[in-house]
């Protein structure tokens, strides 16, 4: 199914599937709401949505097959460069849950990003079919920074959805002091 920005008059070269090979290849580890160091630009970014076929022809414009809509300190930028190999992947803390929520209804707890992402992909999906979103922090320096999904809009700005997920780091043993 097509996006439902996608003018009716274009189509992508590439099927999803298709997409997802070349993505694999030309991208390497990076996955959404993953948190990685650009060695060449020196600076921290998240991936906020990858994009294939139909989608990825939404999101930038122009039919590359695929895309990836990052977030860093410059702001958000959709593109399709292939990973650099000094790039390297920001650890999170071994211990941290994942709870999505729609203002202030919780939606439960996740032990994986991915899987709060699902839950709230197949809401906006209900609400919204054919909705891709895009996923943007509210800081990018701190890894436990909220993140809010977005919908590309007219024009191609990402527009809040209300929908946030947020990473929650689990104490392994009590800390007295850890309330001072």
């Amino acid at each position: 199914m097509d996006h439902p920005n996608t003018p009716p008059a274009q189509a992508s070269r590439l099927a999803a599937d298709e997409a997802r090979t070349v993505f694999a290849a030309a991208v390497g580890p990076r996955v959404i709401g993953g948190i990685y160091h650009s060695a060449y630009w020196d600076t921290v970014y998240r991936v906020a949505g990858i994009h294939y076929g139909p989608d990825a022809l939404a999101a930038i414009g122009w039919d590359a097959g695929w895309a990836i809509t990052i977030q860093d300190g410059q702001g958000v930028q959709t593109h399709c460069t292939s990973w650099e190999r000094d790039d390297k992947t920001v650890a999170l803390p071994e211990v941290t849950v994942y709870r999505p929520s729609h203002g202030a209804l919780p939606l439960g707890h996740y032990s994986t990003p991915e899987a709060a992402r699902a839950h709230v992909t197949d809401l906006l999906g209900r609400e919204e079919p054919g909705a891709v979103p895009v996923w943007l922090a509210d800081d990018l320096d701190d890894p436990f920074s909220p993140v809010e999904a977005h919908l590309f809009g007219r024009g191609g700005v990402p527009e809040p959805t209300g929908y946030v997920i947020t990473p929650l780091a689990i104490a392994d043993r009590y800390d007295p002091t850890a309330d001072e």
